[in-house]
């Protein structure tokens, strides 16, 4: 018993170090914030809170789950005032899963409010009898599109590619693939359901590093049930 017990022990020591080596910068996160973000209540430190809402594949064949819990921070906030915008700084730090503590920097490709979830989930069109992959939905930052065959057959890993386009770039997956991207469209890019105010000044791939800057000519508010899709840029040891 204390034998197989020991053994459990490396084996699960083992797929930690594993797991947290074959998270490459790239991978496609998308996750929903599990609270609210409001430029008028928002300080510094203020602790992040979001879920992943779609498995992750790992090239490893292991993959991150779907409900894995991701923790962040509030890096910096000005509040609006006269003329100044108002200004609110996050940054991703962890996720977490099983037992395991990954250590992430991340930026944001596409930021989506509550109710752009809510719509890119209603079919738009629906027959009475139907395979689940014949529902047309409008995923955020696409045409509507009817979801791929078998998407449970394939473990593509999700990455960044194609010639940047001035702004933002291409599509983040590859011709015919899956991947998780949950509500969102692989050309999806900034930020949807917000009005013109909201902008994101800096999504965390240049320096600073990881710092995602949102600014808006009003208070910032981002209500739990929104969508951030994330990209890894760097993933270190875990902690535990």
């Amino acid at each position: 018993m204390q034998r197989a017990v020991i053994l459990a022990a490396m084996l699960g020591l083992a797929a930690h170090g594993v797991l947290a080596q074959k998270v490459p910068a790239g991978t496609v996160i998308p996750i929903m914030l599990t609270m609210t973000l409001d430029s008028t209540k928002a300080y510094v430190g203020e602790r992040v809170t979001g879920k992943i809402m779609e498995p992750i594949p790992l090239p490893s064949g292991q993959d991150i789950p779907k409900g894995a819990k991701v923790f962040g921070h509030v890096a910096e906030v000005e509040r609006q005032n006269g003329k100044a915008a108002s200004v609110l700084t996050v940054q991703f730090d962890d996720i977490v899963f099983r037992g395991h503590e990954i250590h992430v920097t991340a930026n944001i490709r596409a930021l989506a409010s509550m109710m752009a979830v809510y719509d890119a989930q209603v079919p738009l069109f629906e027959p009475d009898t139907t395979p689940k992959s014949a529902v047309l939905l409008a995923p955020v930052g696409g045409e509507a599109a009817f979801p791929p065959d078998n998407p449970e057959k394939t473990r593509q890993f999700v990455r960044f590619s194609g010639d940047l386009a001035p702004g933002c770039g291409s599509r983040i997956d590859e011709e015919g693939g899956t991947g998780a991207l949950w509500v969102f469209s692989p050309y999806a890019c900034g930020a949807y359901g917000f009005g013109k105010s909201l902008v994101i000044l800096n999504d965390g791939s240049k320096d600073p590093l990881g710092k995602i800057v949102l600014a808006s000519r009003k208070n910032i508010s981002i209500h739990a049930g929104s969508g951030w899709l994330l990209r890894v840029e760097s993933v270190s040891p875990e902690a535990r």
